[in-house]
């Protein structure tokens, strides 16, 4: 009896759970911050390396040496250049970033993909902290999309200004040609009016008798040449000119504007794709997806335990129903 109680472990009283949890996150916070560091001190000491091995050894050295491939030195290396290239000792700060230093090393090397100056702002959009790395790698790959679309909309604008303003500089061009083409048609009337006064002329010449023949004919010439040089200048040169002008100019008017119509419905469409386009949202889709695919891994588990125990894939229904409930809540 004695022995039995000798022997005995000493109990020792449980702990809170919410205790227990904050350890655990904690000690997993400074696992993460303490494999970042190890990591950028590699990428240090492998710059180190680099630097004084011969030309061409690097390869041989990485494989023989210390076992790494290319890529894997090169990420360790990338890790020192972004986050600790201005440590002197070791495990000095990574960064002035609280949230990067809460990362594991394979979330830390995703964040290499985003601008140094916008990272830290990244992470937090995201909660790089708080998501896998498949949801942080979508996440980014969206931050890319969306840039592209950021830029597509530049180009869609600039395109739809230059197309607004080639509508507006033909819809001149055509309104110009236009004034000048009524002009010309005043001036043409002007000289009919001006042939018809020359043939009234000639004809009362011809009826009045004391008109010599001689001058007759010089009035009669001289009409003739004036219609002839009124009707070539006016009808065939100028007036014909800029009648195909204007309809050139109105051809030109109505592309440009169908031009700029199309440039605006695409510039709107861009802003439209702008708007959904969203690292958060990413992130939110990627979780979505693993959800989705774990539920029905779980509903393919309560059917086969149906068939053995129906009592208790009931129940399981129940709860996957009731958490199915608490998300709409």
């Amino acid at each position: 009896m004695n022995n039995a109680i000798i022997g005995a472990a000493p109990t020792v009283p449980a702990r809170e759970i919410g205790i227990v949890t904050a350890e655990i996150k904690e000690l997993c916070l400074q696992a993460n911050r303490t494999a970042l560091m190890y990591a950028i001190e590699i990428g240090r000491r492998l710059c180190e390396a680099k630097s004084v091995l011969p030309h061409g050894e690097w390869g041989a050295w990485l494989r023989d040496e210390v076992n790494f491939s290319q890529s894997t030195a090169n990420n360790f290396m990338k890790l020192f250049d972004e986050y600790g290239s201005a440590q002197i000792s070791i495990f000095g700060a990574v960064s002035n970033s609280q949230t990067i230093e809460n990362l594991p090393y394979s979330k830390a090397l995703q964040l290499l993909a985003i601008p140094s100056d916008e990272r830290e702002a990244f992470a937090k959009e995201v909660d790089a902290e708080n998501i896998s790395v498949k949801e942080l790698q979508a996440a980014i790959k969206e931050r890319e999309e969306l840039r592209a679309k950021q830029e597509e909309l530049r180009e869609r604008a600039e395109e739809a200004e230059k197309a607004r303003d080639e509508a507006e500089r033909k819809a001149s061009e055509a309104d110009e040609l236009k004034k000048k083409l009524a002009e010309a048609n005043d001036r043409y009337m002007k000289d009919q009016a001006e042939l018809l006064k020359v043939k009234e002329n000639l004809k009362k010449a011809k009826a009045d008798p004391k008109i010599p023949p001689e001058k007759l004919a010089e009035i009669k010439a001289e009409a003739e040449k004036a219609a002839k040089e009124e009707t070539e200048k006016a009808l065939s040169l100028e007036l014909d000119s800029l009648k195909k002008a204007v309809q050139e100019a109105e051809r030109a008017r109505i592309e440009a504007e169908r031009a700029a119509k199309a440039a605006n419905d695409g510039l709107a469409e861009a802003k439209n794709a702008l708007k959904t386009a969203s690292p958060a949202v990413t992130a939110f889709k990627a979780l979505f997806d693993v959800m989705q695919d774990n539920a029905a891994k779980l509903k393919k588990r309560v059917e086969n335990i149906r068939s053995e125990d129906p009592e208790t894939a009931t129940k399981l229904d129940a709860a996957l129903r009731a958490f199915g409930e608490s998300l709409g809540r």
